[in-house]
């Protein structure tokens, strides 16, 4: 009886795993191929080949913008914003992606802050972005028991966005709960609410990831499945048959929102967010990083909640 238990796990792990891969990739790809005249005809008018999206609302609303993602640690931008970075930084969006983080991810020691620095540059090079649109601070210490200002944060922030000379600019960042509850990662969510309410003049927005459940938040592909397969089959064909259904049983929000966008990786996001990661954050990777790469729906999945 124990050992049918783990046998039944890792059948169930494999199976959502394949089902994953056929409903994020292998379907998608080909009817891109369908749809896509540049594919069907083979006469490309443009460098860059059509990618495939997986986003609800499609195209997403965040789209010929400046789009500055704001962490606290080296890795962050892997281990839980990597579906909605890579997506929005795909060509066909006409966005500039950006990185601002807070922290060198010092808590061990000082000395190890700039290894964890470059290796954010590292690994935002292996997603695509240009070494000059990462800002690494080293005035905020990393730690578990060290919240930053607000009014600080939101200071820095300004210092950074007011050089932006585009007025299409978008914010994402992590909501009140920081995922993992992790106080710097809240810090973060106050100190960009405080910049809005005291810097902000501009039409700029301002999204949140949403923090999952433990359950959620390790499993994986497995919800991701279910979501992706109601969104496929609301935007196929409950909308020809102008149905409208609320199929959000897994994305309850309290607070108030402005708009919603969920972001599905596909195959080939996810093995972007495994290099990104066990290459370019070398230094993190213990053993139950290793876990996480496994297990984590952030790598999947993200759900991003307009505020501002």
């Amino acid at each position: 009886m124990f050992l049918r238990a783990p046998r039944f796990l890792i059948r169930l792990f494999l199976t959502s795993l394949a089902l994953w891969i056929v409903l994020s990739t292998a379907i998608p790809q080909v009817l891109l191929r369908f749809s896509e005249p540049q594919i069907r005809d083979l006469n490309f008018t443009h460098l860059i080949y059509p990618y495939n999206s997986l986003t609800s609302p499609a195209p997403p609303p965040i789209r010929n913008s400046t789009v500055y993602f704001v962490i606290g640690h080296p890795d962050d931008e892997v281990m839980f914003f990597l579906p909605s970075l890579v997506e929005l930084a795909k060509p066909k969006h006409n966005n500039v992606v950006k990185l601002i983080c807070f922290s060198k991810g010092d808590a061990a020691d000082a000395s190890f802050g700039d290894i964890r620095a470059q290796e954010l540059r590292n690994s935002a090079r292996i997603v695509g972005l240009e070494p000059q649109n990462v800002v690494v601070m080293d005035k905020y210490k990393d730690g578990m028991d060290i919240q930053w200002h607000a009014a600080d944060v939101a200071e820095s922030l300004h210092t950074q966005i007011s050089q932006s000379k585009d007025s299409n600019v978008v914010l994402i960042t992590f909501d009140e709960f920081g995922v993992s509850s992790h106080p710097n990662h809240i810090s973060l969510y106050y100190g960009c609410r405080e910049y809005f309410r005291t810097y902000v003049k501009l039409p700029l927005r301002l999204y949140v990831l949403k923090s999952l459940n433990f359950w959620e938040k390790y499993s994986f592909t497995l919800l991701t499945n279910v979501e992706l397969l109601v969104d496929i089959v609301s935007r196929f064909f409950l909308n020809t048959l102008k149905i409208n259904i609320n199929v959000s049983f897994f994305n309850t929000y309290s607070g108030r929102s402005l708009s919603l966008v969920k972001f599905y990786s596909d195959l080939n996001m996810l093995s972007v967010s495994y290099a990104a990661m066990a290459y370019g954050h070398y230094s993190q990777m213990v053993w139950f990083r290793y876990g996480w790469l496994m297990f984590s729906r952030y790598l999947t999945f993200n759900h991003l909640i307009q505020i501002h």
